[in-house]
């Protein structure tokens, strides 16, 4: 803010003041958040590796394994840019530069193969993000045009050991390192073999070309033959002149000299495959299942008549109920979605899997195959995500869809071992976290209610909200969903459903519908008690009391429209306090507005009201009640000055503290909860490199005061796919920032 806008707005502020109930606390000015705490350690949960170097993706659809047990995998999109990951030992040794996250035109296909030396990628490039029209070293061009009818798609190669480019002279692109297939942008490339010389690419079709299948001679990476196929698919070569395609449940031999079928057959019809994978060494087939079974199928005879031979992985993967292990519980064998296969030359095998529940989440795997003993896995977390404590076992943390156990808080690196799934998308298909296309669950809310295990979530934006129920004898680690409820529209009202007979599934007459006060709402919240909240910016707040648990399912009143107290324009977040009784909400004020619809933003201001509870039960609750405390935050339009990256996110309050977490770096600001003054700020500290990815959702912090007096802060960080968790336990320790953000 400019120095003559801060002295103006002291002026006016200092008068409102002035004019304000002495019980009122309210922050005079906006002040810096240049102060740093200086006694805190960073850790993480949910992720083997905490930098962006060491991070695993978040998904996992494909693989390639090399005879001495180096590991590729892709995915279509990795926030951190690791698209393209190598692993060896269960380490991460390499990632790919530039393997395609959105960013300058670039995205990831689901196809990777690897040599001696080079990692292969199928990625496409178009000319509308970034480009330039400049060539490369090559005298090719850098980009494609801007058009609607081109977008380059390619071959793309990589150094294994380095991750660097690897030009080759007919490279396109600005490294210089794309074998340029196909310029169609209505043509797509489904998928990628390797031979000891040659490359294999299956090009869908558009109109006027079939569907084919291209090949590249390696060393030049030039193309020298292709041939039409009836459908495409994902492949593998095998060392007796065939290549294999996988098309839906039917797998096709192909003659790699000119695409003949040499045989067919049909999968099993419960069987969901994504890849195959030869084995060279024993003459097999390998197929990642992530059907119902979550195994993997092992053919053999396959050049002749194609066997089912065996399965390899605990049927039914971790939902699997066994003497040694519950359903949702983690364990060797116990696969969550086998996406890609592959063996290497001394007998191991390797799964490479993608959570099958909408948010999806990697673990890639390695296994003695015949003793079934786990030599590594590797372990990342869905996009975007964060976690909450549970307050009755402190060891004990709940992502969306998992339990982390933590046995030390107070170590460094990853704090967590993966315990369980809760989402179990073939028992309870109408699980909101189970929807592919649905709503994306980023939030969590650990809560209790009458002795019961209960576990809340959310979406992104704030605009669904589910509860699940926990039955262990029964159903395992497995969350029972009880409760979910919708966002409306100016026609349709907000639909709130309560499981009745408690079945987890959804039933008509269950179902609860209330008038949509503003179908803009970003802030379903679950208060320690299990009351429902949802503010409506301008209109208030609507509110679903917690009325008993009865059969172990939470019971609750209709809900009900309140009036936007003074202190805000609008209720953006929500957070309520049931033990003081008092309400927080957040959004932008006559003091601080917002002069463009910056719609991510949580505002400018948190306003907090005492006695909430206490005055709806005694009907005086009104639109004149007065905040007893206001802080006002930084706040900056987006005006591509980047000033706006400071701006406030999210929100948690927990013993004596406000904790804020801003939209950008992974930076937390906290303020005391009494006046409301700024103590100091929290950022991604050395152990984690320095680096967050930005606060990309609405409930994204969650705090717990320990017995000691320390406080923990679990944050999302989108970029590298964990949950960052700070421990601080001296607020009085700060520094002033050499670099104010």
């Amino acid at each position: 803010m400019k120095r003559n806008n801060m002295k103006r707005c002291r002026t006016l502020l200092a008068a409102a003041a002035a004019a304000l109930p002495t019980l009122v606390a309210t922050a005079q000015t906006v002040e810096p958040i240049d102060r740093l705490f200086t006694d805190y350690t960073t850790a993480w949960i949910a992720n083997d590796g905490g930098t962006q170097a060491e991070h695993v993706p978040h998904d996992m659809l494909n693989m390639f394994v090399r005879d001495d047990g180096t590991v590729a995998t892709v995915c279509n999109w990795d926030e951190g840019g690791s698209n393209v990951a190598v692993f060896r030992d269960g380490r991460l040794i390499s990632v790919p530069e530039g393997s395609g996250t959105g960013g300058w035109g670039r995205f990831s296909m689901t196809s990777v193969v690897m040599d001696e030396r080079y990692v292969y990628q199928l990625l496409s490039q178009h000319g509308c993000d970034g480009a330039n029209d400049r060539m490369n070293d090559n005298g090719l061009p850098q980009f494609p045009p801007c058009n609607d009818a081109v977008e380059w798609k390619t071959i793309r190669r990589y150094d294994v050991e380095t991750g660097l480019a690897a030009p080759f002279p007919s490279g396109y692109g600005y490294k210089g390192d794309m074998a340029l297939v196909t310029d169609r942008r209505d043509r797509t490339l489904a998928g990628l073999a390797i031979t000891d010389s040659e490359l294999f690419v299956a090009v869908t079709a558009s109109e006027g070309m079939r569907d084919s299948v291209k090949v590249f001679d390696k060393g030049s990476m030039r193309p020298v033959r292709q041939f039409a196929v009836e459908a495409c698919g994902q492949m593998a070569a095998d060392p007796r002149g065939g290549v294999w395609m996988l098309r839906g449940n039917t797998v096709v031999r192909l003659s790699q000299r000119d695409g003949r079928e040499m045989l067919r057959f049909e999968l099993p019809a419960d069987v969901v495959a994504a890849s195959i994978a030869v084995d060279t060494h024993r003459h097999r087939l390998l197929v990642p299942n992530s059907g119902r079974n979550l195994d993997l199928l092992i053919y053999t005879d396959i050049y002749s008549s194609p066997r089912l031979d065996s399965r390899f992985g605990t049927p039914g993967g971790v939902f699997a109920e066994t003497e040694d292990h519950m359903r949702g519980e983690t364990g060797p064998l116990r696969f969550c979605g086998p996406c890609g296969a592959g063996v290497d030359a001394r007998g191991n095998i390797y799964v490479a899997n993608t959570f099958i529940g909408g948010g999806r989440g990697g673990v890639v795997e390695s296994y003695e195959e015949r003793s079934g003993r786990r030599n590594w896995k590797s372990e990342g977390l869905i996009f975007t995500a964060t976690a909450d404590f549970d307050r009755h076992d402190t060891h004990r943390i709940f992502s969306p869809e998992k339990i982390h156990h933590v046995a030390d808080l107070d170590a460094g690196g990853r704090l967590d071992t993966l315990t369980a799934y809760t989402l179990d998308p073939f028992l309870f298909p109408d699980d909101m976290r189970a929807k592919p296309s649905g709503v994306f669950v980023t939030a969590a809310f650990k809560r209790r209610a009458a002795g019961e295990d209960l576990l809340f979530i959310s979406d992104m934006y704030g605009g669904a909200l589910a509860g699940y129920r926990f039955d262990p004898k029964e159903y395992g680690y497995i969350g029972i969903p009880f409760l979910s409820a919708l966002n409306g529209t100016d026609e349709r009202p907000i639909t709130f459903w309560v499981d009745d007979d408690g079945d987890g599934t959804k039933q008509p007459e269950e179902v609860r519908q209330i008038r949509e006060a503003n179908p803009y709402s970003m802030s379903f919240f679950v208060d320690h008690v299990c009351n429902i909240w949802r503010g409506t910016r301008q209109q208030g707040f609507m509110l679903w009391r917690l009325k008993g648990v009865e059969d172990g399912i939470p019971r609750y009143a209709d809900g009900e429209l309140y009036p936007l107290p003074k202190g805000t324009n609008g209720a953006k977040r929500i957070w309520y306090d049931p033990e003081r009784d008092e309400l927080f909400i957040a959004g932008f004020s006559d003091a601080y507005p917002d002069a463009q619809d910056t719609w991510w933003c949580m505002g400018s201001t948190i306003a907090r009201y005492s006695r909430v509870m206490e005055r709806i039960d005694a009907g005086t609750w009104s639109a004149d009640v007065e905040p007893d405390m206001t802080i006002y935050m930084p706040f900056n339009i987006e005006d591509g000055s980047g000033r706006d990256h400071h701006n406030a996110k999210s929100f948690t309050v927990e013993g004596d503290y406000i904790f804020v977490a801003l939209g950008r770096y992974g930076y937390i600001t906290v303020y005391d909860r009494r006046d409301g003054h700024f103590i100091g700020r929290l950022q991604p500290g050395p152990e984690v490199g320095g680096e967050s990815g930005w606060c990309d959702f609405n409930y994204a912090i969650n705090a717990m005061r320990q017995k000691d007096g320390t406080y923990r802060i679990l944050i999302e960080e989108n970029a590298f796919a964990k949950i960052l968790m700070y421990t601080i336990r001296d607020f009085s320790s700060t520094e002033v920032s050499a670099s104010q953000p």
